[in-house]
């Protein structure tokens, strides 16, 4: 039985280098994607170009809606707006409220639904109670690119340990 911090996918990639090929062969028609950190640096307001490239490749394929925890709905709502998705803000994850709120109103089975973001503590752990699949991305830096070292996983990744 897989743990609640468990990634379903923990790719090891950030999010625009995720093989949609991959997310359909494992059935996912619906996704849940986490702003700040997955798609966008959380000191930044510019969406890099790759992200921007890979969310309209998954238009094609894939109902996509945003899901965070920022509760700046000005800041979300100007970056779904540029993206044209629907969001949520303030999503409170690890609660499952919000993201059961969405997953009902996407209309989706729930085997065909994954949640991708950057942090085991919120976006694992929420998509895992929801019973949904889980994909684990790389943070993104200032510049689009991955960061480097995460400190954040890093300490999750050592707490989880210790906890096991």
């Amino acid at each position: 039985m897989r743990s609640i911090v468990d990634a379903y996918w923990d790719s090891k990639l950030p999010i625009y280098d995720i093989t949609l090929s991959k997310l359909q062969k494992d059935g996912i028609n619906c996704l849940l994607i986490d702003v700040d950190g997955t798609l966008i640096n959380r000191k930044s307001s510019k969406i890099p170009n790759a992200v921007k490239n890979w969310i309209n490749e998954s238009k094609k394929f894939f109902s996509l809606y945003l899901i965070s925890n920022n509760p700046s709905e000005k800041r979300i709502s100007k970056i779904a707006k540029e993206l044209e998705i629907r969001y949520k803000f303030n999503a409170l994850k690890p609660r499952k409220k919000v993201t059961q709120d969405v997953i009902r109103e996407i209309k989706c089975d729930s085997k065909s639904i994954a949640i991708i973001g950057d942090r085991i503590f919120t976006d694992i752990i929420v998509g895992n109670r929801c019973n949904i699949k889980t994909i684990l991305v790389k943070r993104l830096g200032k510049d689009g690119l991955p960061i480097k070292l995460n400190l954040t996983l890093l300490i999750e990744e050592l707490i989880i340990f210790f906890i096991k």
